[in-house]
């Protein structure tokens, strides 16, 4: 028996199962919040499907590895990332520094950056992102806020914005991931007043270092 060679080409395909997004949103989530409770070691793909209520096998046909799910769930949080358009003009450097606090969004992204220290080390692709999304975005808006001064003549022509953008995030980087500790209001204070202010303008901030600073 001969076969329509046409008919059998233009025959209807049986559809494949759609992708459900909300249940990959749901398995990302679960994934962010295990590497802010137990870190990458303790972040298991087995861990993740039960979070999201998902079974194993979703998990595993979405993302074959775990160093692609961390990726993947560290992208999408884009969310958390503050931006120079988020913080008002307070019309003072100091004001601008201390109100970043209190613009961005309470997430885990802290405790996100902290527990994937071991997995930085460890994994290239990992690493790439965790610069990307919790380092270059952070070191971004503080020379935004420095460019931001400048042109209200708080900071002088010729300072290395580069350098000093990279201060701040270093230091709270330091106090989060080696001492373990979470940026109180004091903490946050102390930076701005004893380091940032004296560095870029040769003089310590007039205000008490009491100043209220709401780190949520």
């Amino acid at each position: 028996m001969q076969v329509d060679d046409d008919a059998a080409v233009q025959a209807p395909r049986r559809p494949g199962r759609r992708r459900d997004e909300s249940r990959d949103d749901a398995i990302l989530e679960a994934t962010r919040q295990l590497l802010a409770e137990r870190g990458y070691e303790g972040t298991t793909m087995d861990a993740v499907a039960e979070r999201a209520c998902a079974g194993k096998a979703t998990v595993y046909r979405r993302w074959p590895s775990k160093v692609q799910l961390v990726v993947d769930s560290l992208l999408c949080d884009a969310s958390s990332i503050t931006t120079i358009d988020d913080v008002p003009d307070t019309g003072s450097l100091r004001g601008d520094l201390l109100s970043v606090s209190t613009v961005r969004r309470r997430t885990d992204s802290d405790d996100v950056m902290a527990g994937l220290i071991h997995a930085v080390a460890a994994e290239p692709e990992v690493a790439a992102v965790f610069k990307e999304q919790f380092v270059r975005a952070r070191v971004a808006l503080m020379r935004g806020l420095l460019v931001r001064a400048q042109q209200r003549g708080e900071v002088p022509e010729g300072l290395d914005l580069d350098m000093v953008a990279a201060v701040a995030p270093a230091m709270i980087s330091y106090h989060k991931t080696v001492e373990g500790k979470h940026p109180d209001q004091e903490f946050l204070v102390r930076v701005v007043d004893s380091v940032i202010l004296p560095l870029v303008t040769g003089r310590t901030a007039s205000i008490p270092a009491t100043t209220p600073v709401d780190t949520h």
